[in-house]
This record gives C-alpha cells, sequence and structure tokens, in this order.
C-alpha cells in the first residue's frame, strides 16, 4: 500500500528516511522503510559524514512503537560506506543500535514503562520477553546516571539495609533533607563506606555538615577519617532499639525462670512490654505481669524514665538526664541494663549531638518501605547493581525516563 512522503514526518519523524509500502501480518504491521534522495550517511566508527554508499547490509526487520493498536516493525536496508579513515564499515543511525531488535525509542518507552510497572507486567502487555527487558531497563537506568541530581549534601544520613539471604548487606547514603538515596554500596564495612566518601571528593564532603547513622563504629570510622566538618549524630531510634533490646532480653529470662503458666503469659506479652499505645485490654496485662514479675517492673520503670532524655531542651539537661538514668540502671541489678548504661556512657558524645543537629534517619523508614515493595515487586534482585539503580530511581536521584525524553 502506497503512503504519502509527509506522513512519515508525523508517523515517526525519522529524518531521511521514508516509508514507501506498509502491510499487515498476523503479529503486527510491517513498514518498508526508504532513504530519502541526496541524504548523507555517517561511517559507524567516527562519526565522519560521507555522500557515497560502497554497497548495503542484508534486510533488517526492528520493533517500533505500536501503530494502530498493533505491533508495529520497521523493515529496511542499512548502508555500507567506504571511509577514508576506517575503510568499509556499516553507517551509523541514531534511531537504531548495532545488532540491536528494537528502535531506541522503543527501548526508551519500555524503560519508561518499567518505572511505573514491574517487569513481568511490561513483558506481557508489550509482547517482549523478560531477560530482554531486565537488560533494556538496566542499559537506560545506568544511562540516566548522567542526568543524576548531584547536589551538595548538607545533613547525611547512613544505614544498612539486606539485599538477599546469608546475612549480605549493602550501605545506603541518604540526603535527610530531601529524603532521597544519594549512594548506595555492597558490604557493611569501613572499607565500603569510605569507597563511596572517597569518590564524593573533598569539596563535597566538606559540604556535609552533620551525619546520622548507628553505633557502627565502621560508620564512624569513615565519617571521621573523610568529613571532616561534619557532627556525627547518633540516630535516636537506634537508642530506643538498643533499650527495647535490653527490655526483651530480660524477659527471655524471666520466661526460663518462670512456671508453665507464667512462661506463656510472658511469651505472648512481648509486644505488650515493646509497644508505646496500648489498648485497655494490654495496659491491664501489663500491669499484671508487673506485680508478679519484679525484675520486669524495674525495665518499664527505666523504660518510661528513659522518655524523658530526648524531651530534654539542651543538650546539658540531656547529660544530667543520662546520667542519673545510668545509675538507676546500675542499682536495678539488671544486668542488659547494666550492659546498656555503659554502652551509652561511652558514646554519650554522639547521643548527645541531637540536641545540637536534631536530625534522625526516620526517612529512611519510609526509603526502605520502598526498597522492599521494589524487591517484592520483582522476586528479588540476582543483579546487585541494576537493584541499586532501582532504587536511586524510585528515591528520586535518577530522574524517570519521561522527564528526559519530553523535558
Amino acid at each position: 500500500m502506497r503512503v504519502e512522503k509527509e506522513n512519515i514526518s508525523e508517523l515517526f519523524g525519522i529524518q531521511g528516511w521514508t516509508v514507501t509500502h506498509f502491510h499487515h501480518v498476523c503479529w503486527g504491521v510491517v513498514f518498508d522503510m526508504a532513504r530519502e534522495r541526496h541524504s548523507g550517511y555517517v561511517c559507524g566508527k567516527c562519526g565522519e559524514v560521507l555522500m557515497f554508499v560502497y554497497d548495503h547490509c542484508p534486510e533488517r526487520i526492528v520493533r517500533d512503537f505500536p501503530v494502530w493498536g498493533r505491533r508495529s516493525f520497521l523493515r529496511f536496508r542499512q548502508a555500507r560506506v567506504d571511509c577514508p579513515k576506517c575503510g568499509v564499515v556499516q553507517e551509523r543511525l541514531d534511531w537504531v543500535e548495532p545488532y540491536q531488535h528494537m528502535t531506541v525509542r522503543y527501548e526508551k518507552y519500555l524503560a519508561s514503562l518499567c518505572d511505573f510497572m514491574p517487569v513481568s507486567d511490561v513483558s506481557e502487555i508489550e509482547g517482549v520477553c523478560k531477560d530482554t527487558l531486565y537488560r533494556i531497563d538496566k542499559k537506560w537506568l545506568q544511562w540516566r546516571r548522567q542526568f543524576a541530581v548531584d547536589e551538595p549534601v548538607r545533613l547525611l544520613g547512613i544505614d544498612e539495609i539486606a539485599v538477599g539471604k546469608r546475612s549480605n548487606f549493602a550501605t545506603v547514603f541518604y540526603d535527610l533533607e530531601h529524603s532521597r538515596v544519594v549512594a548506595l554500596v555492597k558490604g557493611r564495612k569501613q572499607r565500603n563506606a569510605s569507597h563511596v566518601l572517597r569518590k564524593w571528593g573533598r569539596e563535597r564532603c566538606l559540604a556535609v555538615e552533620a551525619v546520622c547513622c548507628d553505633l557502627w563504629a565502621a560508620f564512624h570510622n569513615s565519617v571521621r577519617l573523610y568529613l571532616k566538618n561534619a557532627t556525627l549524630v547518633f540516630d535516636k531510634f537506634h537508642v530506643f532499639k538498643y533499650l527495647s533490646d535490653a527490655i526483651d532480653e530480660v524477659r527471655r529470662s524471666e520466661q526460663a525462670k518462670a512456671e508453665e503458666d507464667g512462661r506463656q503469659i510472658l511469651k505472648g506479652a512481648r509486644w505488650i512490654l515493646l509497644k508505646k499505645n496500648l489498648r485497655l485490654k494490654e495496659r491491664r496485662t501489663l500491669q499484671e505481669i508487673m506485680r508478679l514479675n519484679e525484675p520486669i517492673a524495674k525495665a518499664m520503670v527505666l523504660k518510661e524514665e528513659f522518655e524523658l532524655f530526648y524531651q530534654a531542651e539542651t543538650s546539658e539537661e540531656a547529660l544530667e538526664v543520662l546520667v542519673e538514668w545510668c545509675g538507676k540502671c546500675r542499682e536495678s541489678g539488671l544486668k542488659p541494663f547494666t550492659k546498656l548504661a555503659k554502652r551509652l556512657m561511652r558514646w554519650k558524645d554522639g547521643i548527645l549531638a541531637y540536641f545540637k543537629c536534631r536530625i534522625t534517619n526516620a526517612i529512611s523508614e519510609g526509603v526502605n518501605n520502598k526498597i522492599k515493595v521494589i524487591k517484592r515487586r520483582s522476586y528479588g534482585f540476582h543483579d546487585v547493581d541494576y537493584f541499586f539503580n532501582k532504587i536511586l530511581q524510585a528515591t528520586g536521584t535518577l530522574p524517570k525516563m519521561l522527564s528526559i525524553c519530553n523535558p
């Protein structure tokens, strides 16, 4: 079927090429493409523009955007040129890459769909193999790294996430002001965190004013080594986690000593002891446990008193509360709380720095939920680099494909 030449601009927009015929087949619509007269050729190696063709390659078919609700394919013959510098080579086409079975714009279209849907869904809708889609998505995510947000980070958060089985972890760097992930690296050792900070360079490292992390020494060492101007702040939610661990250790110790009935009560009361807001029935259960078990009663009183620590207005006031509370821990005779008191006093400078900077890693919980959704949606990732790029895209560091292709 004959198509007017001007239709190619509306339908395809491929400069230098026109549609000569198209026909419907069972698997879509095939468009026969031919070069327009007096169009030049570009050497596939050096990029030099040439006016004459040497010969043509065998016929080639590539997939393009759907047309009229059907899959579309472009059939054409790619020229070979005799370049004075490179010899006889294939011409360079800006709309299809060598040895690929899809046009560049169709690959970008598939990558943009993968920003919003699981790869399995895109595969089913477009009829493209999942492995091919993974390759395309990874390719264009990597391409988007050049457009990544690269602003200086003033308030930095460092945490770890699980990236697979066998206790495999990754270190995540958060921009706490803008709630996004700025970097990820496999492992959680000092050398892993230091690798990221070295790549940042001196100027970007000096721009960091405060860093929030847990009590993991590997992170502290990297921060002190590279972030010279940063105040190290220990995340208060991790401090509360250590408090919860101490309470649970007391519960398990008392559960092991208790009779059968008391053992079952304590076993089922784990979350009652750790929760902050209790329903009426749970409060009654807690009161009964505290009445019957003195060590747990002491632990719960210490928990309530520790709440006053982060209500302090200044670091001086907070230090007084902390010293007094740690003294009560030692007097309680509860080994988990004695151990906790020693730990908090050892790290008191980083804990008290919270009252100067008032930052936490709270946003990491929301980001980590996004990460879990990405993992669950894709049934896990075998390629860690691909997984990291998906996280950067989901949290806003890498732009969406549509925002680049349609500015």
